[in-house]
């Protein structure tokens, strides 16, 4: 877990700065405030920014709908997975919370939306609530896909 975290941090850091790259900096609206503050409470037991921060994180993007679009999927699948897998336990909690954000940025390193690949029957589950999640037009959308060429 402690080797997973930092590597989270960075994906999520490095695809901001993609993002900010081709699409400046936007500022959200109080509907979008609005949308952060409901998929922050499904996180409340692993995700400790406050409001403020996430706030601003997701305005550096520069593609911020987006970016709530991701997020709101990331929590519906963890909260999902918490409650139908009856999971218990802080740190059993933030490793799933993890595996939710490592496959996300597996779908946007180029992942094909129908790719299982050899993987665990948790990373299954994980990628087709996240596909269930993202608006049907995600993979398309510019800012989307991270290439690390």
């Amino acid at each position: 877990m402690k080797r997973v975290l930092p590597l989270i941090i960075f994906l999520f850091l490095t695809f901001s700065a993609h993002g900010e790259e081709k699409y400046g900096r936007g500022h959200l609206t109080a509907p979008e405030i609005e949308r952060v503050k409901v998929f922050k409470g499904l996180l409340d037991d692993v995700d400790k920014k406050s409001l403020r921060q996430t706030i601003e994180a997701l305005e550096k993007t520069g593609n911020p709908p987006l970016y709530i679009q991701m997020r709101e999927a990331m929590a519906r699948t963890y909260a999902d997975i918490v409650r139908d897998q009856n999971v218990e336990g802080q740190k059993k909690r933030e490793w799933l919370y993890s595996m939710v954000a490592l496959n996300m940025a597996y779908l946007q390193l180029g992942a094909t939306q129908d790719a299982a690949g050899h993987t665990t029957s948790l990373n299954r589950l994980i990628r087709r609530k996240l596909k269930a999640y993202l608006p049907p037009d995600v993979f398309i959308q510019p800012g989307f896909h991270y290439s690390l060429e």
